[in-house]
């Protein structure tokens, strides 16, 4: 097991410190809401990994792939949410009430947010069928049960690495008292990570 392990552990950990999407993510819930906007973002975004790695581990046991049509339409769902996201968290409110808007997210939509940003990305689903299959050994037992386990650990350690980035963002909230046209620095920052989380994603699906 230890052979299978160690290799998957280190190429996650290579993979972890490349800057992408979920770290743009905590480290800005991170500097915008603390340390419980790190931790929930953080917990959201492994947990839609193991959404991923369950279907990857239906995908080994049936040697069948996802309908492409229905996962484009929750990936494309998924971006606009991102991007509404990001509009409703620069512009205005109706009632005018710059106190209300500077409101935290709930736990919940700060862990929803980490979910549909995970399972948004058209690359996310290819890479875990892609990568996790090849740490498989053909003497496995139940190969689909090994898969999601080794997705499982891929989450973990990421749930680690995510919150980690995630702390070091939050120091960066002392900002939060720079306002730019009647808007916190960390609500500049969250509008312009989501809008480009959700415009990078949605080039990538043209071109899948």
């Amino acid at each position: 097991m230890i052979e299978i392990l160690l290799p998957f552990t280190i190429a996650v950990l290579a993979l972890l410190v490349i800057p992408g999407p979920d770290m743009a993510l905590v480290v800005a819930n991170g500097a915008a809401y603390g340390t419980r906007g790190a931790f929930f973002s953080s917990l959201g975004i492994s947990s839609g990994g193991l959404l991923l790695a369950f279907i990857t581990a239906i995908i080994v046991a049936t040697a069948l792939s996802i309908n492409a049509r229905l996962l484009m339409v929750i990936q494309i769902f998924g971006c606009l949410y991102l991007l509404y996201i990001a509009l409703i968290t620069i512009l205005p409110r109706a009632s005018g009430d710059l106190a209300h808007h500077n409101a935290a997210p709930s736990t919940g939509n700060l862990f929803f947010r980490g979910v549909i940003t995970n399972i948004s990305n058209p690359k996310a689903l290819i890479f875990f069928t892609a990568f996790i299959p090849q740490f498989i050994p053909e003497t496995a037992a139940h190969p689909p049960l090994f898969a999601f386990a080794l997705g499982a650990f891929l989450c973990l350690v990421g749930f680690v690495g995510n919150f980690t980035f995630g702390v070091a963002g939050t120091m960066f909230s002392g900002f939060n008292r720079i306002a730019f046209l009647g808007r916190s620095w960390a609500q500049w920052v969250i509008f312009i990570v989501f809008l480009a989380i959700a415009l990078m994603f949605g080039v990538q699906l043209l071109f899948l």
